[in-house]
C-alpha cells in the first residue's frame, strides 16, 4: 500500500467520524425534544421499554452489517446516557444507602451524641482469638510481602478442604481466587462477565453494591421486584421475562440482605435452569450462608457450569476490617477475575491470609456467632411485631429485619433522618435497596439490649 492510499483511507475514516459526530448531535436534538414532551406529560425520563426496542434494533443491525454486537451495544449505551442527560435527568436526590447513614451516625457520635447503631451490617463481636494471634505471628515472621494474586497456596488448599467439608464440593486451585473482601469479588466477577451496554438481573430488595457495580461497569441493572406480601419470593415468570438478548448474568444472594429471606431448593433450581436455558451466568453471593436458620441452598449444591460463588470472612468470623473473601468459578472466569485483581490491588496482604487459614478451622466460633444472630433475630422480630404500624417478614437468616410501613405515604428517607435526629437511632432507608420507600432495614449488629432500645424508639416515633 502506498502512502497516498493510506492517507486516502485515513481521510475516509475522518469523514465517517465527522458524520457520526453530526448524527450524534442530531440524535441529542431529537432526544431533547422528546424530553420536553415527557416533561409536559409528567413522564419519567427512564423508559426501559423504549430502550429494549433500541437494543433489539441495534443487535439486528449488527448481525446484518457484521459489526460485533458488543461494540454496537457499547455505542448504544453511550447514546442512551447522552439522551438521558439532555432530557434533564437529575441526580439532585441521591439514594440514602447504608454507607450514607453510617457516615451521618459517625458524625453525630463525633459530636458527642449517643447513637444506637442499627444501620451498619457489621457484627459487634470480634474475630476469633486464634485469627488475631496468627496474624501477629505472621507479621513477626516477616509475612509482609507480595503474594501470588490468586492467594498463598496454603490458603487455597484450606479453602479447597473447607468447600469439600461444608458442601462436599471438590475443586481445583485454578478455580479459586482470594479477594479483598466479598465486595471486590462481586466487582471482579462483573468485570469479567459483563461489558458496557449489556445487562444484569438483580432481585430486589438487595444490597446496594450490586447496582452500583453494574452501573460502574457501564451495564444496566434489570430489577426483578419482590414484595413482602409474597414472602419476598421472586416470580419465576417475571424473572424469565426480564431476560433480554443483552443479559449476561443474574445476581442472587440468600440469606438476603436486607430481608433475611431464603428461597427453597425448587426456586433456586428454577433460577439455575432459566440461567442455563438463556446461557447466562449465575453470581451467587453467599456471604450470609452461615447465618441461616432453615435449609439454605448453595450454588455448589447444583450441577451448573456458568456460575461464580462469592463469599467473605466478614460475617461468619466477624472479620469485616480484615478485607478477605474468595470466589469460586470456572478456570476461564477466575482467570479474568485474576487479571482485574492483579491490575487493581495486587493481592490480599500476606499476614491476613494466614489469619484466614486459622478462621477456616474455627468451626466453633462460626457456630457461636451464628447462634448469637439467631437469638437476635428471634428477639428483634418479637419486639418489632409489637409495632402495629409495621409489617415484618420473620427472617430465615442473615442479620437484618426489613419492616414495611402500612402507611402508603410513608417515606423511609425522611423517617430514617428524623429517627436519627430525634431519637438517636440509625437505620437504613429501604430506598437504598431498591424502590422501597415504605421499608427500612434494621441491622442486628448490636447487643440485644441496644437492639431492644432502638426498636422501642422506632415504635415511639411511629406512634
Amino acid at each position: 500500500m502506498t502512502e497516498e492510499e493510506l492517507q486516502r483511507l485515513r481521510e475516509q475514516i475522518k469523514d465517517v467520524t465527522g458524520k457520526i459526530i453530526s448524527l450524534a448531535a442530531e440524535r441529542n436534538r431529537l432526544a431533547k425534544e422528546i424530553g420536553r414532551i415527557k416533561s409536559e406529560r409528567g413522564l419519567q425520563v427512564e423508559d426501559e421499554g423504549a430502550e429494549l426496542v433500541l437494543e433489539r434494533y441495534v443487535i439486528s443491525l449488527c448481525r446484518e452489517s457484521g459489526l460485533d454486537e458488543r461494540t454496537g451495544l457499547k455505542i448504544l449505551h453511550t447514546l442512551i446516557e447522552e439522551s438521558k442527560a439532555v432530557q434533564g435527568r437529575t441526580q439532585s436526590k441521591q439514594r440514602i444507602t447504608p454507607m450514607t447513614m453510617a457516615a451521618k451516625a459517625r458524625k453525630l457520635i463525633s459530636e458527642g451524641r449517643d447513637v444506637v447503631r442499627l444501620d451498619v451490617g457489621e457484627p459487634d463481636f470480634g474475630p476469633p482469638k486464634e485469627v488475631v494471634e496468627e496474624c501477629i505471628r505472621a507479621l513477626n515472621l516477616g509475612k509482609t510481602k507480595y503474594t501470588d494474586t490468586r492467594g498463598i497456596p496454603a490458603l487455597i488448599s484450606a479453602l479447597q478442604n473447607y468447600l469439600e467439608s461444608k458442601h462436599r464440593y471438590s475443586t481445583q486451585g485454578e478455580n479459586l481466587l482470594v479477594t479483598p473482601g466479598g465486595r471486590f469479588a462481586i466487582f471482579a466477577a462483573l468485570s469479567a462477565i459483563v461489558r458496557e451496554g449489556e445487562s444484569v438481573l438483580i432481585i430486589e430488595p438487595c444490597w446496594p453494591a450490586y447496582r452500583e457495580n453494574i452501573d460502574f461497569a457501564g451495564a444496566k441493572a434489570i430489577s426483578v421486584r419482590t414484595e413482602i406480601e409474597e414472602g419476598w419470593s421472586p416470580n419465576m415468570e417475571e424473572l424469565q421475562g426480564s431476560i433480554t438478548e443483552t443479559t449476561r448474568a443474574i445476581i442472587i444472594s440468600y440469606p438476603s440482605n436486607p430481608t433475611g429471606k431464603i428461597i427453597d431448593r425448587s426456586t433456586f433450581r428454577a433460577i439455575i435452569e432459566i440461567a442455563k436455558d438463556k446461557k447466562i451466568t449465575v453470581i451467587s453471593d453467599e456471604i450470609y450462608n452461615d447465618y441461616a436458620y432453615t435449609d439454605c441452598p448453595s450454588i455448589l449444591d447444583f450441577d451448573v457450569e456458568n456460575f461464580v460463588l462469592t463469599s467473605s470472612f466478614s460475617k461468619t468470623w466477624a472479620m469485616t476490617g480484615f478485607r478477605v473473601g474468595y470466589a469460586v468459578s470456572s478456570r476461564e472466569i477466575i482467570e479474568k477475575m485474576y487479571r482485574v485483581m492483579a491490575l487493581a490491588v495486587t493481592c490480599v496482604p500476606e499476614f491476613i491470609q494466614y489469619g484466614a487459614i486459622k478462621a477456616l478451622g474455627s468451626e466453633q466460633d462460626a457456630r457461636k456467632n451464628s447462634e448469637i444472630m439467631r437469638r437476635r433475630i428471634e428477639m428483634a422480630y418479637s419486639e418489632i411485631s409489637r409495632i402495629d404500624q409495621l409489617q415484618t417478614y420473620k427472617p430465615d437468616g442473615a442479620m437484618y429485619l426489613f419492616p414495611v410501613s402500612k402507611d402508603e405515604k410513608f417515606d423511609s428517607d425522611n423517617f430514617a433522618e428524623t429517627l436519627l435526629e430525634r431519637k438517636g437511632v440509625a437505620v437504613s432507608p429501604g430506598t437504598g435497596f431498591g424502590d422501597y420507600r415504605r421499608a427500612f432495614r434494621i441491622s442486628l449488629g448490636q447487643k440485644e439490649e441496644k437492639i431492644v432500645e432502638g426498636i422501642k424508639k422506632i415504635g415511639e416515633l411511629l406512634s
